[in-house]
């Protein structure tokens, strides 16, 4: 094929095609030609005037809600309003942040506490900072909180050396001062007067003042030389609030405890009664004794799972099992049983086991 041949196939349009190419030629030069003759000045001020709108249109943006000539005063940032704000140089939604933080129940106590406004920036609080003016009264309000606290502390006539930690609580003292109370006491020592209670290390003054009329301390007997021994399964309350750090809920506990085991059957049991320490413990530890009584036993035969999970060692899951079991098998023929079937574990056996029998 010759090569007039192959240009002629290649490059040869039909009459619509043809019309196609015309238009778009046509289309071509009124985009890129015709400008140039409508408007030569227009194309090269184009661009800076575009910039020029977007720039004034930040402008805009940016000064939206702020004052141009803002006013500077003495202002509290608790009490000075959305217009104050604006005046001030505020930006809208800066003021909105503060207004909720108010909202809230938000408290500026300081001029710092100003800056930690979401959107209070370095510029606006350095302008503001020297116009801040907060009252003495509102920087002081926590001081008062806590006086106010103290107010509804319930007071009582009590006497220092026989009240426990549940009471010294009431009156306002924290565990770690009554602790040292009780330790103080558990040396032999005792309060003869309220100001001796000002000797305990760390005691607050001002709570001493307060509690001072209501200190009244019971005379010691001088005749009573040799201390005798309380027996925790034979004394009542009275009898036990007279040992150190022991007083009316302790005693009243001590005593419940007692009912609910079926007996003591050593001190250290003490530790297991809700409000006892180990520091008191320590402090009353040389003060009781434990009587070798007749427990009052509880029949694995014959109780059901409640009378059974009432005692503090036998959960209710302990108990059902034990009936439950009882009632599959047969009566048990030993307390032993118990701890041979794996109904209890060998450590609860161990300390349950006194308080069962199979009568």
């Amino acid at each position: 094929m010759s090569l007039k041949k192959i240009i002629r196939e290649y490059f040869s349009y039909s009459t619509s095609e043809k019309r196609g190419l015309l238009v778009l030629a046509l289309i071509l030069i009124t985009v890129f030609v015709l400008p140039e003759f409508i408007n030569t000045d227009s194309t090269p001020d184009s661009i800076p005037k575009k910039n020029e709108n977007l720039d004034s249109l930040i402008a805009i943006l940016s000064s939206k809600g702020k004052l141009k000539n803002p006013a500077l005063f003495l202002f509290d940032p608790n009490k000075a309003s959305a217009e104050d704000f604006k005046k001030l140089g505020l930006r809208d939604y800066q003021t909105r942040n503060i207004l909720k933080y108010r909202e809230k129940g938000g408290v500026f106590r300081s001029k710092a506490d100003f800056r930690k406004i979401y959107g209070i920036k370095d510029d606006d609080y350095n302008r503001l900072k020297d116009y801040i003016n907060i009252p003495p009264a509102i920087k002081n309000e926590k001081v008062k909180n806590i006086a106010k606290r103290r107010v509804e502390l319930e007071l009582f006539n009590f006497d220092p050396n026989t009240i426990d930690k549940v009471e010294w609580e009431k009156l306002g003292v924290n565990d770690r001062m009554s602790n040292r109370i009780i330790k103080y006491l558990s040396t032999g020592a005792r309060f003869k007067n309220a100001d001796d209670l000002g000797k305990i290390y760390g005691f607050d003054s001002l709570l001493l003042k307060r509690l001072k009329p209501y200190v009244h301390i019971k005379p010691l007997k001088e005749k009573s030389v040799k201390i005798e021994l309380v027996d925790l399964n034979l004394a009542d309350t009275s009898i036990l609030k007279t040992l150190p750090g022991i007083g009316k809920t302790l005693s009243n506990r001590i005593v419940k405890y007692k009912e609910l085991l079926g007996g003591y059957i050593s001190k250290s049991q003490l530790l297991e009664v809700y409000g006892i320490s180990e520091e008191t413990f320590r402090a009353l530890e040389n003060r009781v004794c434990v009587s070798p009584v007749l427990l009052q036993k509880i029949s694995i035969n014959q109780c059901n799972a409640k009378i059974l999970g009432q005692h503090p060692y036998i959960s209710r899951r302990m108990s059902s099992d034990i009936v439950k079991y009882r009632e599959r098998v047969g009566n048990f023929t030993s307390v032993e049983d118990l701890k041979n079937k794996h109904l209890l574990s060998d450590s609860v056996f161990q300390k349950v086991q006194p308080y069962l029998s199979i009568e």
